[in-house]
């Protein structure tokens, strides 16, 4: 509590009047203090002047008249009252009174102030004491009461004089204050902050703490505790900002938190005097709870923004992947009117096609369904679209259609179609989804893999055909040649039919070969400088027989300069042979056919013309397609595998010429022209055809190897008719030991051994001091390039495709003979 104003100046009258030299001593009495500097009593002193008592008495009454205190003065056991000034809220005294205790002090306080009063007057002490009080309106109020002992020259109390303060209103502000202190919901604190030796703040004491100071700081029992005791951890930024406002006095008003309370708080501290020390006030709340909210509202914003973003994101994905996938695709709404389109519908309908607003106007659309159904080629009512058939609630799997687009020329494509309806949470039809895939190259591609089938079955059966016809003669003249009466005369035509057969029959294995090498790009071309007019001559020796035994009228017209080419003599010849034989073929008997040559400045072209059966207009694009042939009667006289023209592009092709067809219809006839480059600086002779070695009948030893029983046998016994001496045997083994018994000087050997394959018996052979010297001659059935390159490998000094050319093996044996004779 405060004292009371007029203590305090009776206190310091005699400092006030020393210090105006004047020398005032009321009564001859002195105040005496405590040793805190407090006033205990007032003692007698020594008398003053009668001059100076007056001029002290006129400032004391003067003082007494001035103060807002009231002023009484009390015998020395308290039982009168010897004068009481009221200053207007208490009744005024005079003259003594005994019975103020009753008058002024309520029965209820009326035990406290005698106690009060009994301790002051045991112990000579001042007395204070805040008391109700009967105030002069007759309503109570509150004073504080403090009276000083006078003592005599004995110490002994005389008298007491005492003064009063009213703290009816500061007790009712008190109230209000406390009642808004212990009311308001917010926490409120009044704190103390020390610092250190350099200034800084490093702690604070709660001072007062008001009863929501728990509930939002979470601190209990926190009053006349620091901060540092209740949480140790707490951070140093709060020290910081409450030294602040402690030292400068300016305000603040924040937001914070608290790691160590685990609690965020919004702040308003401001600095307050508190007898005479500043002080800081802290108005706080727990705001923890809100910011956690606006957290969850600020992350639950960012995580909607976030979504978003992410179903922008795949809404634009959604369109790139729908613009950029292979297949038309189309949705529409409830209607059937078009909402979204993606940049290969649009390709596959012309680019911009209108975009129908409901089923109605898909009529506009033309379609037809290409399924093979009895619904083929019929067109597409609105009503057959899959929109229209989704929307109804139908999900369309594969529905192939042939369309026309809306371009200029309209063009068509082959559609699979495909679609589906949308529904919504009901699980009513809202739209519908429609895939569109282009099939238009797969149905090409099917009807070509269906048109090479045919050709394939056309051709196996032609293939049968043609392998038949020779071998009906054969096995005809097999027969002949068993019977026992036939003459020598017989035998030769026997023998002729049989070779002319098999020859035949060695060029359709040829041909096979030939354009699986060529197709697979495995021929080897022998190039050199040619004259295309002696290639045609060759091929025209060639044929001759054919076009003689159908009595073609053959006219033959060659330019005068010489027709230089660069090509394979060989394959040239091919070609030349192989177009010849067709225009003789497929010309009825007694027709015309014209070889022509022309130079021009930069190729040489040969046309070979006939007035035969023609070339239908829808076979000329495929005339030099594999198995391709003309529509043929079931005796197939002309003959043929239908592989011939597509190995005569190929050949020519590879030797950078080309070759064209032409014809006026069936029954008109054909012109086929290849052309080859001319070389500018082409001059002198072209190579010659080589010519034949001549042949000589010196007898060999020979040694012929092969598993197939007949064959050995039948190549045994025409070497033989060549004068040659000859042993057969079937296995590679029971070789081995025949050669090193009989030391041969030429080993036929078949490639395709059981057991140890002719290139293997080929080296153990050469290995073998009996037949190192020996000439090794491979016979096979095997006639690629990789086979004969084996075989040399292998020590083979020739190789013979199976069935063997007697003509050219009896040239090599004669050769062979000549050389080991020589």
């Amino acid at each position: 509590m405060l004292s009371s104003p007029l203590a305090a100046n009776i206190s310091s009258i005699s400092a006030v009047l020393t210090s105006s030299h004047v020398t005032f001593n009321p009564a001859g009495i002195a105040p005496v203090f405590d040793g805190n500097g407090k006033m205990s009593y007032i003692a007698p002193g020594a008398g003053n002047p009668a001059r100076g008592e007056s001029d002290s008495e006129k400032r004391y009454r003067a003082l007494i008249r001035a103060t807002a205190d009231l002023v009484y003065r009390m015998n020395p056991d308290w039982t009168r009252m010897w004068q009481l000034d009221g200053k207007g809220f208490l009744g005024d005294a005079a003259d003594a009174h005994h019975f103020w205790l009753d008058e002024y002090i309520p029965a209820e306080e009326r035990e406290r102030v005698h106690q009060a009063i009994a301790a002051a007057i045991r112990n000579k002490r001042v007395f204070e004491l805040e008391h109700g009080v009967r105030l002069r309106d007759g309503t109570l109020g509150r004073v504080f009461s403090r009276a000083v002992p006078m003592l005599d020259a004995d110490g002994e109390i005389y008298e007491w004089i005492g003064a009063a303060s009213d703290v009816t209103v500061r007790q009712a502000a008190e109230r209000k204050y406390r009642t808004l202190f212990n009311s308001i919901d917010e926490g409120f604190c009044i704190i103390d902050v020390p610092f250190d030796a350099h200034g800084r703040p490093y702690d604070y004491r709660f001072c007062e703490v008001n009863p929501s100071f728990e509930t939002h700081s979470g601190l209990r029992d926190a009053a006349g505790k620091t901060i540092r005791e209740l949480n140790p951890a707490h951070e140093q930024h709060w020290f910081s900002i409450y030294g602040d406002v402690q030292r400068t006095g300016q305000a603040v008003r924040f937001e914070h938190g608290s790691d160590s309370l685990e609690r965020y708080f919004d702040v308003y501290a401001f600095r307050l005097e508190d007898g005479g020390q500043p002080k800081v006030a802290v108005l706080f709340k727990d705001i923890s709870e809100a910011k956690r909210v606006t957290r969850q509202v600020r992350e639950s914003e960012e995580r909607a923004i976030a979504a978003a973003r992410r179903a922008e994101q795949a809404r634009r994905h959604l369109e790139a992947l729908l613009q950029a996938a292979p297949v038309g695709i189309v949705m529409s709404d409830r209607n059937g009117g078009v909402v979204l389109t993606n940049a290969e519908h649009n390709r596959l309908w012309g680019g911009r096609p209108p975009q129908p607003g409901s089923v109605a106007e898909f009529a506009e659309w033309t379609g037809w369904w290409a399924d093979e159904s009895v619904r083929h080629g019929q067109r597409l009512e609105a009503e057959d679209w899959p929109t229209a058939r989704a929307l109804r609630g139908e999900f369309v799997r594969g529905a192939t259609v042939q369309i026309a687009s809306f371009g200029q020329p309209p063009v068509h494509h082959t559609l699979l179609l495909s679609g589906a309806p949308v529904y919504d949470e009901g699980n009513q039809v809202i739209g519908a989804v429609v895939v569109q895939m282009d099939i238009t190259d797969r149905v090409k591609a099917e009807a070509a893999l269906r048109e090479a089938d045919r050709k394939k079955d056309e051709f196996l059966a032609m293939l049968a055909h043609e392998l038949r016809n020779p071998l009906a003669p054969i096995s005809a003249a097999a027969d002949l040649l068993a019977m026992a009466r036939i003459d020598a005369g017989m035998i030769r035509r026997t023998s002729a039919i049989i070779s002319r057969q098999v020859r035949h029959m060695a060029g359709l294995v040829d041909d096979l070969l030939d354009v699986s090498r060529v197709t697979r790009g495995l021929v080897n071309l022998k190039v050199e400088q040619l004259d295309l007019k002696q290639i045609v001559g060759e091929a025209m020796e060639q044929v001759r027989p054919l076009l003689e035994s159908r009595r073609h009228n053959t006219i033959l017209r060659t330019s005068p300069e010489p027709a230089a080419v660069s090509g394979d003599r060989t394959r040239l010849v091919q070609v030349l042979t192989n177009l010849l034989t067709n225009a003789a073929k497929y010309t009825p008997e007694g027709g015309h056919i014209t070889v022509t040559t022309e130079v021009r400045d930069d190729a040489v072209q040969v046309h070979v013309v006939d007035n035969g059966i023609g070339i239908a207009p829808e076979l000329i694009p495929h005339v030099f397609e594999l198995f391709t042939q003309a529509q043929r009667t079931s005796d197939r006289s002309q003959g043929g595998l239908g592989i011939g023209l597509a190995l005569v592009k190929r050949l020519i092709e590879l030797q950078g010429g080309q070759v064209t067809a032409h014809s006026g219809g069936l029954g008109r006839g054909s012109r086929f022209t290849i052309s080859l480059p001319h070389p500018r600086d082409a001059g002198g002779a072209a190579a010659q055809p080589p010519q034949p070695s001549p042949c000589t009948s010196a007898s060999l030893k020979i040694l012929i190897v092969d598993d197939n029983h007949d064959a050995a046998q039948m190549l045994a016994m025409y070497l033989e008719a060549l004068g040659h001496t000859v042993s057969v045997e079937h296995s590679a083994h029971a070789a081995l030991a025949r050669a090193a018994a009989e030391r041969p000087q030429v080993c036929l050997l078949d490639i395709g051994l059981p057991e140890m394959d002719g290139n293997q018996l080929a080296r153990r052979l050469s290995q073998q001091p009996q037949t190192q010297d020996a000439v090794l001659v491979a016979i096979s059935g095997y006639g690629q390039e990789h086979d004969r390159a084996a075989a040399r490998d292998a020590g083979f000094r020739q190789y013979f495709v199976k069935p063997v050319d007697v003509d050219q093996l009896s040239a090599f044996l004669a050769q062979v003979a000549l050389r080991q004779t020589g």
